[in-house]
């Protein structure tokens, strides 16, 4: 969307000279044709362009707005000489309290002034993060309170940002907005390019065009670093990593003897205390069970605190503390989660995330009984896709570089809205009175419009959705709009 010309005739008014025209013909039709799907594209994506753009700008400061909102709940102020309770006895508290859950995972507090996390599968709730957060005072173990993740103010931004609040239907809207806004600003680019605002030019024109130019950059990276998460195009990739091994450590330092019931991102639906992205489609390994442990011991032992594992732990397994002790013991870096067993084959799930530097990403898979670590995953294990994704990731969330990140992608996001409606206010300025959109006229050279075609097509093979919908449109072009007198002067 880095350029928008002139909709009320023929020639914008930043068109490249006649002259020029008369010597480069075909250049000329390249360049209306070119502008003729710039205002498609902005036409069909600019209300929903707007929206992520919106949504985006607020999301970028959910770790600032959540600790200030449950600033009670998430910071404790404990003595100097105070001891935390064993983290068993803070997950009792909370079973106590909310008899009916069932609890998935448990994060110990980061520090001395935080609170002990244990989050709950809760039913219903958004599609993206139907879990409870209950949060623990770990010097006396009491419960200080819980927040429904599937309703906070964040999560409501983010499921807007991510599916319009309407599951699949909404992904794919989403993911196809974003497809035709590379499009958009792809094509913006060329116009810009062949019809740079002359010198002395001022005004609302000129600021879309330069301003959008400048902005390619930085929307481009973002297209491309939040596409990931998209349905189709995020799972494609994920296949692609897959298939190609880019994700999984290699078979002979991490053996995985046992069945694979599941992958690592059906651990739990809660963003906040998920794998990192790149090991959401591993395998996760199973447990193998008290009895054919038995007269073993494994990494940290037997424990003998039977109930104290996660909710479907059996007698014999570890207690959260040993898993705990083995995450330190592995060197899992900063703040993680230990996702609990759920059954008597379940495992310990050690998840260690940092958009601040991926690279101290750390995802242990440990047997409930023993300890051992039957897999680990980080940064060397990774692919060089799953790294580039994960860079990306933490580009897109403005964390990756701190502040500096933060203030350029909410820059971008900023720009991005006032690009959308200057391009609205200079439609509405120059519109035709008659009935029509006041669209580019089409180009008159076949070959030129067809071999823009095939260029639209190759991106549309990048980009699966953007790609039908072109073929949509050029066959409804071809059967109706041409052939409708009514329709090709609406169209144009």
């Amino acid at each position: 969307m880095t350029h928008a010309p002139s909709l009320s005739g023929d020639r914008p008014e930043t068109e490249p000279d006649s002259g020029s025209d008369r010597i480069r013909p075909s250049r000329n039709q390249l360049y209306k044709t070119l502008w003729r799907w710039h205002f498609y594209a902005g036409l069909l994506v600019t209300p929903l362009l707007v929206l992520l753009a919106v949504t985006g700008g607020i999301y970028l400061f959910k770790p600032a707005y959540e600790d200030w909102v449950y600033k009670d709940l998430r910071t404790v102020h404990a003595t100097q000489d105070a001891k935390p309770v064993p983290l068993a006895e803070q997950v009792d508290a909370v079973r106590t309290a909310k008899p009916e859950a069932t609890i998935q995972s448990v994060t110990p507090p980061s520090d001395r002034e935080h609170s002990t996390m244990v989050t709950l599968a809760a039913d219903g709730g958004g599609p993206w993060a139907p879990t409870v957060s209950v949060y623990v005072n770990p010097y006396d173990g009491k419960v200080l309170g819980s927040v429904d993740n599937a309703k906070t103010f964040m999560q409501t931004v983010r499921n807007l940002h991510g599916n319009l609040l309407s599951g699949t239907v909404g992904d794919r809207l989403m993911e196809l907005t974003a497809s035709w806004t590379a499009i958009l600003t792809v094509t913006g680019l060329y116009l810009w390019w062949r019809a740079r605002p002359r010198r002395g030019r001022t005004g609302l024109r000129r600021w879309h065009a330069t301003v959008g130019a400048a902005l390619s950059v930085f929307l481009l990276l973002l297209i491309a670093t939040g596409l990931p998460w998209t349905g189709l195009w995020g799972q494609q990739l994920q296949k692609a990593i897959t298939a190609t091994k880019q994700q999984a450590p290699s078979a002979e330092d991490y053996k995985i003897s046992s069945t694979v019931p599941t992958t690592a991102d059906h651990l739990t639906s809660n963003p906040d205390t998920s794998v990192p992205w790149a090991t959401e489609k591993v395998p996760v390994p199973t447990s193998q069970t008290a009895g054919e442990h038995a007269g073993h011991e494994g990494h940290a032992g037997h424990a003998g605190h039977a109930g104290h594992g996660g909710g479907g732990a059996t007698p014999g397994s570890l207690s959260i503390e040993q898993a705990v002790t083995i995450a330190h013991h592995e060197r899992v870096p900063g703040t993680f989660t230990v996702t609990l067993p759920q059954d008597p084959k379940g495992v310990y799930t050690i998840s260690g995330k940092s958009e601040a530097d991926p690279a101290q990403q750390r995802t242990l898979f440990l047997d409930q009984y023993s300890g051992k670590v039957l897999a680990s995953y980080g940064w060397p294990q990774y692919g060089l896709l799953s790294k580039l994704v994960e860079e990306g990731i933490a580009l897109h969330q403005g964390e990756r570089f701190g502040l500096p990140n933060l203030l350029v992608a909410l820059g971008t996001c900023l720009a991005v809205i006032g690009m959308a409606v200057s391009g609205v206010v200079m439609w509405w300025r120059r519109r035709p009175t008659g009935k029509g959109l006041g669209a580019p006229r089409r180009a008159q050279d076949a070959r030129v419009t067809r071999g823009v075609a095939l260029i639209m097509l190759i991106l549309g093979v990048a980009m699966p959705l953007a790609g039908i919908s072109m073929l949509l449109i050029l066959t409804l072009d071809w059967l109706l709009i041409r052939r409708i007198a009514l329709l090709r002067r609406f169209f144009g």
